[in-house]
């Protein structure tokens, strides 16, 4: 059989995953998609789904994983305690595990390694910066139960919420945000009670396009918490600025960037690379810490 794959770097959210095999030389031999890894949801799920995603690299290259090395960007991958159990979970014998946050791997993967802030907004929500001294600051992150505002799972949170109180009448006025919520999430007490046994932060941030969409069409409802979700973004962003350029990543900062302040519009530069690459390069010059790096390796 071939020899294995050297690297596997992934970037896994709540949504999905993306993974890149990349060989001894630094070339991508292959990428695959799977489903979601954010260690909040557990370590089995995680490596159930990234399993596919492994099997799919292996397809493409013709190369075995095992004994390769896994550089993880994971939602959800702060915590000590999951990443030892990922790493004791680990069922394909890989030589080494390295694990950050996603939001981290964006971060290096925006600026190329150099200093730099990032606004990750997806299902989740993260503010990384990187200071020329190597320090590196975060904020928000903290998970959709009480934290990550301003993202999809937040919104959707807050839209339920929202119809909540207009169905017992704290919120009396219409809108047509609720007429978009109801056939989804329930019209009444119990509806809504059995969809919640089941929501997590991705299925919150499911509900987000319905949001988008109605506060498109002048819905002020719905254009309202938009305007609340881009103020949570702000300060998240104001909590670490270095003063450097900006990159929105995720699959809302398209919709959200024109509802940000003036002054961090003005700085928004786009993104240099990806979560993937940024994992490649932290594979690269070994860094494992995302609270402070050497950047004299960076040139």
């Amino acid at each position: 059989m071939a020899n294995h794959i050297p690297l596997v770097v992934i970037d896994g959210g709540g949504t999905g995953s993306r993974l890149r095999a990349i060989d001894a030389d630094g070339s991508v031999l292959g990428e695959a998609t799977c489903g979601p890894s954010n260690l909040t949801y557990g370590v089995d799920r995680a490596w159930a789904n990234l399993s596919d995603g492994l099997a799919l690299l292996v397809e493409k290259t013709g190369r075995p994983v095992t004994g390769t090395a896994l550089w993880c960007g994971f939602a959800g991958g702060r915590s000590p305690e999951r990443q030892a159990a990922f790493r004791a979970t680990d069922p394909i014998g890989a030589s080494d595990i390295a694990i950050v946050t996603d939001g981290f791997a964006s971060l290096v993967g925006a600026h190329g390694g150099r200093p730099g802030a990032v606004l990750a907004v997806g299902t989740g929500t993260a503010a990384f910066a990187l200071a020329p001294d190597g320090t590196v600051a975060s904020s928000s992150a903290w998970g959709y139960k009480i934290g990550d505002e301003g993202s999809g799972g937040w919104i959707g949170n807050r839209a339920v919420a929202l119809l909540a109180r207009h169905l017992d009448g704290r919120l009396p006025q219409a809108s047509s945000l609720f007429d978009a919520l109801k056939p989804v999430v329930g019209r009444d007490f119990n509806a809504i009670q059995t969809w919640l046994l089941q929501a997590d932060a991705t299925r919150f941030a499911s509900l987000a396009p319905l949001v988008i969409e109605t506060a498109a069409s002048g819905d002020v409802m719905a254009s309202r918490l938009l305007d609340d979700a881009a103020e949570e973004l702000a300060t998240a962003l104001r909590a670490i600025d270095t003063g450097h350029a900006i990159a929105l990543l995720g699959g809302l900062a398209r919709t959200m960037e024109p509802r940000l302040p003036a002054d961090i519009r003005a700085r928004i530069v786009p993104a240099q690379g990806n979560a993937l690459d940024g994992l490649q390069i932290m594979a690269r010059r070994g860094w494992r810490d995302e609270t402070r790096v050497e950047l004299e390796a960076a040139s």
